[in-house]
């Protein structure tokens, strides 16, 4: 098996920080619901870089003053202020960052950490040599280019468009490293649909209908390589969860999620813009009073009604997934390959503490917090989708072509090696 190069750098990180409070919806400016400091956020993540780094730490909310700790103590107003980027160097060096804001008249913010580690040898992990921290990893080499082989080698336990060639693979063409990538085609022979493929955290055996291992923050990367044409997607990466008990995700589509049954976010693009943005679920999002425009209501609420989500208690309603954007809009890059690393940690059971973040080739693109996704203790994250979620009547006689590579699910962020 191949050696993943590492382009993680000794760089500068931009990065952004979103306030804390209740989610806000599409289009809002993300602002504190009260007068407090928003949290200072870290770029790059905690985690474990092949090389040496400069994190940067910073804070949304203007004229905030950034104080921060390095030997593990509680940071205060008389810690030192954040002025310049922090350097961490030296094959294994560890440091642990922890940091609040405070500004003139707002309450201070909460204290946020990140740990780093540098660890040359993280230059060699891969799928024959996976980090610790890795669940799973996948980069399609097993089957030498024969789609049945592979997908009975690997660890994704089911998928959408498996038995067609024409929505799903196995690349030659198109690669990130090594000799072979997933191709979701979308070709006319397959009336232009794309194609999906879950993997769940088994506990034990990874096959169907197996009990779920539960977590409260997972990462998940792919190498991604959209079309020089490529122009739609309806959904892509997702990172979800259910009970434990329960396998088979029980889609939340048109239905007012009750913070117990499931949870999820997908990063998806705009139309033809490529703008990328989060949609995603949650008890308290906005939903559709006015949807018998064009759909069917009465059919809606009653199939929520059959899944336990009884959304038109109150009033006939349809409830799909709210948006969060980066302002300015982040466009997806097409015709190279690009590292696409998103990450979803679980609210405290009833409480706005949930974050949501992604990143393009190790940059943070956007982060939210402030989600209320779960009321229940043991609904937790347990599963990802690798999906290029396209119908007939969507795609407009074109084909959207995509190429997956060098896929990794994990509990810490996992970088661009």
């Amino acid at each position: 098996m191949r050696l993943l190069i590492p382009v993680l750098l000794a760089i500068f990180f931009v990065i952004t920080c979103s306030s804390g409070g209740g989610p806000p919806m599409d289009g809002d400016e993300e602002t504190p619901a009260s007068a407090s400091v928003a949290p200072p956020t870290f770029s790059p993540p905690g985690g474990t870089y092949a090389t040496d780094i400069e994190v940067q730490i910073d804070c949304a909310t203007p004229g905030a003053v950034i104080y921060y700790t390095s030997d593990g103590s509680v940071p205060t107003s008389g810690s030192d202020i954040y002025q310049a980027p922090i350097e961490i160097a030296g094959n294994g060096t560890t440091l642990h960052i922890r940091a609040m804001a405070a500004g003139d008249g707002m309450a201070d913010s909460g204290v946020v950490s990140a740990g780093y580690t540098i660890d040359n040898a993280a230059a060699a992990y891969d799928c024959n040599n996976p980090h610790p921290d890795w669940l799973f990893c996948e980069d399609f080499e097993a089957g030498d280019g024969d789609f049945n082989t592979w997908f009975a080698a690997s660890d994704f336990l089911s998928g959408q468009g498996l038995n067609d060639r024409g929505r799903m693979t196995i690349s030659t063409d198109q690669v990130h490293s090594g000799a072979y990538a997933m191709q979701m085609p979308a070709a006319t022979t397959s009336q232009y649909q794309g194609g999906g493929l879950d993997w769940w955290a088994c506990d034990g055996n990874q096959q169907t209908d197996c009990p779920l291992r539960s977590y409260d923050q997972l990462y998940f990367r792919a190498w991604v390589r959209f079309a020089e044409d490529h122009r739609y997607i309806h959904h892509f990466l997702n990172i979800a969860g259910s009970q434990p008990d329960e396998f088979w995700y029980k889609g939340l589509a048109g239905c007012l999620p009750d913070g117990v049954i499931a949870m999820g976010t997908t990063v998806d693009y705009r139309e033809n813009s490529r703008e990328s943005f989060f949609y995603t679920y949650f008890p308290e999002m906005t939903c559709d009073t006015r949807c018998e425009r064009y759909a069917d209501v009465d059919s809606i609420c009653q199939e929520c009604l059959g899944k336990g989500l009884p959304t038109c208690t109150e009033q006939p309603q349809c409830c799909w997934g709210n948006g969060f954007a980066p302002d300015p809009p982040v466009a997806f890059p097409v015709g190279e390959w690009f590292c696409l690393e998103m990450m979803m940690k679980a609210n405290t059971p009833g409480e706005h503490d949930g974050e949501m973040a992604y990143w393009i080739n190790g940059e943070l693109t956007h982060r939210v917090t402030g989600m209320m996704w779960r009321i229940s203790p043991t609904l937790a994250l347990n599963r990802v989708r690798l999906q290029h979620y396209i119908e007939e009547e969507d795609a407009d006689g074109h084909s959207n072509r995509v190429w997956f590579d060098d896929v990794v699910v994990s509990t810490r962020p996992i970088g661009i090696y």
